[in-house]
């Protein structure tokens, strides 16, 4: 990984100014703040962005590139958990709230190129403006919602819906995916997800 300040995001920025607009309104003072603390990143595949135990706490915008997350088993497997390609936010969320180091591990998985935002932007005294607050809210409700759906799927849905959904949010680029991290990520052997798509794609 190198780490750099050097301003040197262009589009990205522009790109990164709306995504955290659209979470909350963040007015031009308190973006051009934020902007000097923004820190520009390059991973290698199969380098991490986090690892278990880790307590640098920031979030990552993705550039370039494409990112997963995993949990290893006792057993030394791997669980992929969920993906991340350019226009991501990745982040840890134990570190995010102050609630432990790290549990699990966010890996490249091609050359990516992130732009990251260090925690302590969000831990603001109450005289500074309330964006802060309210984006670290709509981060954290994002993140809940999200492990909720990811639980609710395995309870609830059939190897064959699981597969459906994954290619409704990631349909996009599974092209860049192994197949073993899709099977990884339902939960299934690859022979299983092999059949399943046969099933849906016969010819």
């Amino acid at each position: 990984m190198t780490r750099s300040l050097i301003n040197d995001g262009g589009i990205e920025l522009v790109e990164l100014r709306k995504l955290l607009q659209s979470l909350a309104p963040i007015p031009e003072k308190e973006w051009k703040e934020l902007e000097k603390r923004l820190e520009w990143h390059q991973f290698a595949p199969g380098a991490a962005i986090f690892r278990p135990n880790d307590v640098d706490a920031r979030i990552h915008y993705v550039k370039t590139g494409l990112v997963r997350y995993f949990y290893l088993t006792e057993d030394g497997r791997e669980r992929n958990h969920a993906f991340a390609p350019e226009g991501s936010l990745v982040t840890c969320l134990p570190l995010f709230v102050g609630a432990g180091p790290c549990s699990f591990t966010a890996e490249a998985l091609e050359a990516t190129a992130t732009i990251s935002i260090p925690y302590s932007v969000f831990q603001k005294s109450p005289n500074d403006h309330e964006c802060w607050t309210l984006l670290k809210l709509r981060l954290l409700e994002y993140s809940i919602m999200r492990r909720e759906q990811r639980v609710m799927e395995f309870l609830m849905d059939s190897a064959e819906t699981r597969y459906r959904k994954f290619l409704a949010q990631y349909g996009k680029i599974s092209h860049r995916l192994p197949q073993y991290h899709i099977a990884s990520y339902l939960g299934i052997t690859p022979v299983a997800l092999s059949r399943i798509r046969k099933r849906i794609n016969p010819g």
